[in-house]
């Protein structure tokens, strides 16, 4: 449960808009700040990237590295498709978790049954909503540095949640996600390199 969560966190939190998107002005804004990036994401409708992901775990003693696929479809369909080293899949759709591991098992989880991954899973759709009341009653935020260059960190309110997943560090330029840093309560850590698809 605990690689779902993590996984999960970074599934929805590294769909933010393409490179097209950056340097569009947002309507309504002439400073940037938590609050103009937000009001960007909440225009975005559609997103997909490629992914490399480094993870270092405590029971291994090499770092492991995924690649695949990320995609979003407003309001409530995510998608993470691992391709290398091994196919895996972990799709979010309305109320419902359902994944393939690699060795080929299925597993769904409904986040009625799950308050934890529900706490994740609202602070991801609140994020790609746009919906900052609604990510502030999940994270505790700190945003900084400029429109080029800026940083968020999250920390999840919900004790559970902060059991397995310690903070989320994201960085970017404009719009334009870079890389995702989750680090977690048992020490593992994992980096996330996005590279958006053109649009």
């Amino acid at each position: 449960m605990k690689d779902r969560l993590a996984g999960l966190v970074i599934l929805g939190m590294m769909l933010l808009p393409s490179a097209s998107h950056a340097g569009e002005p947002v309507p309504g804004t002439s400073v940037w700040s938590l609050e103009s990036m937000m009001a960007g994401l909440h225009q975005v409708k559609a997103a997909s990237a490629r992914f490399i992901e480094r993870k270092q775990m405590a029971m291994l003693t090499r770092g492991l590295e995924t690649t695949g696929t990320l995609r979003y479809v407003a309001p409530n369909r995510l998608e993470k498709i691992t391709s290398t080293p091994a196919p895996e899949t972990i799709i979010l759709d309305g109320e419902t978790l359902t994944g393939t591991q690699a060795n080929g098992d299925h597993y769904t989880i409904a986040l009625s049954d799950s308050p934890e991954v529900a706490a994740l899973v609202e602070g991801i759709r609140s994020t790609l909503a746009g919906d900052l009341p609604t990510l502030r009653r999940y994270y505790s935020i700190d945003f900084k540095g400029t429109h080029d260059d800026w940083e968020l960190d999250l920390t999840p309110k919900n004790a559970r949640v902060r059991d397995k997943v310690e903070s989320i560090r994201i960085k970017g330029v404009e719009l334009v996600l870079k890389t995702i840093d989750v680090a977690e309560r048992d020490g593992d850590h994992s980096q996330m390199i996005i590279t958006p698809d053109a649009q």
